[in-house]
């Protein structure tokens, strides 16, 4: 795993958001692709068991599951994901 620059965007309309931990056999491109979800607030390259951290922001889990499923998942060089629910105060 790789350090990488912090990128982020404000995103209107969501209710929720998550954590996706990504690992990836190419964190550059996944970062690129990433990069053009307009639901993804957030990427930070980590090092670790993760290549990069992505925050998604969604309406509902429906989307959220859209999003992780057939989106980051499916972007070439993504070898798996995990999802960490975000509360907005704990």
């Amino acid at each position: 795993p790789a350090l990488w620059n912090c990128t982020q965007k404000q995103t209107n309309g969501h209710t929720i958001s998550a954590y996706v931990l990504i690992r990836s056999s190419n964190p550059k491109q996944a970062i690129s692709e990433l990069e053009k979800l307009p639901m993804v607030q957030a990427i930070i390259g980590t090092t670790g068991d993760s290549d990069i951290v992505a925050r998604i922001g969604a309406t509902n889990n429906e989307d959220l599951r859209q999003t992780v499923v057939n989106k980051v998942q499916t972007m070439p060089g993504v070898l798996s994901t995990e999802t960490l629910l975000a509360f907005p105060k704990l």
